[in-house]
């Protein structure tokens, strides 16, 4: 008898053969392959997803070892890009999953129809608003993510009923709130943050409805709080505001 790879996740009662099914016909655009992007692309790549796209434009540096999974040393000194060297580590890991990478910076003409769910794990909040917009043009379901110091956010934006991005942190407030500085990164948040990214992905693609969206989760991983904070739309929202 032949074991699936898949053994133990066909096991859980909300995935199950259906589930699986679901992933193997998914495609889903991850945009950054960082902190939150290489964990989020790992666990999606190792649970079976279909498809993924991956965008970046950086090169692996050392001081992304101790918080991006799967980078090594080796890809530090042969100065290679993140998407080649991650796109190696992915399908070595998973060779039935097409992997798919475009070397650029965010642009809006990336947010097309062939994706099931877009996945922003960017470290760039102007970049992050850009996304929250086109997302919403588009009616495209996302999930935001961003993490520094301690504490990671999590938040599922679906255009047609949820609060979004600038309702939570509003555009005019973002250098006020320090969103956008360098304060260091704890490497477990990262890996906090990103897998529940991946877990809410995964929810999301077996079953689109359980996912509620709006609710903010936070965690702070050296207090040891997870909160979960539902988020009003706002009926002043420059994007979504009274739609």
């Amino acid at each position: 008898m032949v074991t699936s790879r898949y053994d133990r996740q066909l096991k859980i009662e909300q995935i199950g053969e259906k589930g699986q099914a679901k992933f193997e016909k998914s495609h889903v655009l991850v945009i950054g392959v960082g902190g939150l992007g290489s964990y989020v692309s790992s666990e999606l790549v190792k649970a079976g997803i279909g498809k993924i796209t991956l965008v970046d434009f950086d090169k692996v540096e050392l001081t992304n070892l101790h918080r991006q999974n799967l980078y090594t040393e080796d890809d530090v000194n042969r100065y290679l890009d993140k998407l080649v060297a991650m796109k190696q580590h992915l399908q070595d890991a998973n060779s039935n999953v097409t992997i798919i990478v475009k070397n650029q910076k965010y642009s809006a003409d990336l947010i097309t129809d062939e994706y099931d769910l877009v996945i922003d794990c960017t470290d760039n909040f102007p970049v992050k608003y850009q996304i929250n917009k086109d997302c919403f043009d588009k009616k495209m379901p996302y999930i935001f993510g961003t993490c520094a110091g301690n504490q990671g956010q999590v938040m599922f934006v679906n255009s047609e009923s949820s609060a979004c991005l600038e309702c939570l942190y509003p555009h005019q407030d973002i250098s006020t709130l320090g969103l956008s500085k360098n304060i260091g990164t704890n490497p477990m948040i990262v890996a906090l943050s990103g897998s529940l990214e991946a877990s809410m992905a995964l929810k999301f693609l077996t079953s689109p409805e359980s996912v509620k969206p709006g609710y903010l989760m936070v965690i702070d991983n050296w207090n040891f709080d997870f909160r979960k904070i539902h988020v009003k739309k706002q009926s002043n929202c420059p994007i979504c505001g009274g739609k």
